[in-house]
């Protein structure tokens, strides 16, 4: 079967990797559709997509998207030129979605707080490596000994990520929630994503971008034509991926709440 026929102009904006924003993307558009069949089935009690529940769902497919968000994200980093201001505006959305969950808990039946998810891992990941490669972007050489210490950091989050069940039950509160010790009273936080081991993940997904993406732009200069085309719908959740991220739970939860105003759930 031949792949479609794209006509006009393919060549991705200058200066991005069209892949990174298809493969950002893709993870998107699966993480909507999670938070799709999670509102459903918890939210609205539609006794629908039973197969969350399975652990094939829980510990392989939803790890495996994440993944590949946050190795994007981490690879997406090492193009930027100010990853400073990057990290500090990402850490006042994630901040701000914080408090609006707070509210929206509060004045609403919905029971949906958020207090550590992906936008809060990605502040910390961005801002951490900002501080790491200072140096480089003061005198504009790249150090290669930064490599070896991000891959000796990840392997230590890793490892510190295997001692959180030895972590004494009495020194869990919300300090260290954040790194993936939840107190009981607040186990019912959505969307949460600790640091350990995510930010390891992440940091992996910043060697790979110095280390592939060296030199910039795309890492598959041969690709077919056609490629790029193709996947220009996901292309564009990739490139705006933080303004969707943030507004499609309200539009996902105002649709459905609309239609349970109309008897259709």
């Amino acid at each position: 079967m031949r792949p479609p026929e794209i006509t006009g102009k393919q060549t991705p904006p200058a200066g991005r990797a069209f892949e990174l924003d298809a493969l950002r993307g893709l993870a998107l558009l699966m993480m909507i559709l999670h938070h799709l069949i999670f509102d459903l089935r918890y939210l609205f009690n539609q006794d629908v997509f039973a197969f969350q529940e399975q652990k094939w769902f829980i510990y392989l497919l939803r790890p495996v998207f994440l993944a590949v968000f946050i190795i994007v994200s981490g690879i997406s980093s090492t193009f930027s030129r100010s990853n400073t201001r990057r990290g500090l505006r990402l850490a006042a959305v994630a901040v701000g979605l914080t408090i609006a969950s707070l509210i929206l808990t509060a004045l609403t039946p919905v029971d949906f707080y958020i207090l550590f998810n992906v936008l809060h891992v990605l502040a910390v990941g961005i801002l951490l490596y900002a501080l790491l490669t200072a140096g480089e972007r003061r005198d504009g050489r790249t150090r290669p000994w930064i490599d070896v210490v991000l891959l000796l950091l990840s392997a230590a989050l890793f490892w510190l990520a295997t001692l959180l069940p030895l972590w004494p039950e009495d020194w869990i509160s919300v300090w260290t929630l954040p790194f993936g010790l939840l107190p009981e009273a607040l186990r019912g936080s959505a969307d949460y994503l600790p640091l350990l081991p995510w930010l390891a993940v992440f940091l992996i997904g910043v060697v790979i971008g110095r280390v592939a993406y060296g030199g910039r732009g795309t890492a598959l200069p041969g690709a077919p034509d056609w490629l790029p085309g193709l996947t220009r719908p996901l292309q564009w959740l990739g490139r705006h991926s933080l303004i969707v991220y943030i507004l499609h739970q309200p539009v996902l939860l105002a649709i459905l709440f609309a239609l349970a105003a109309v008897g259709l759930l």
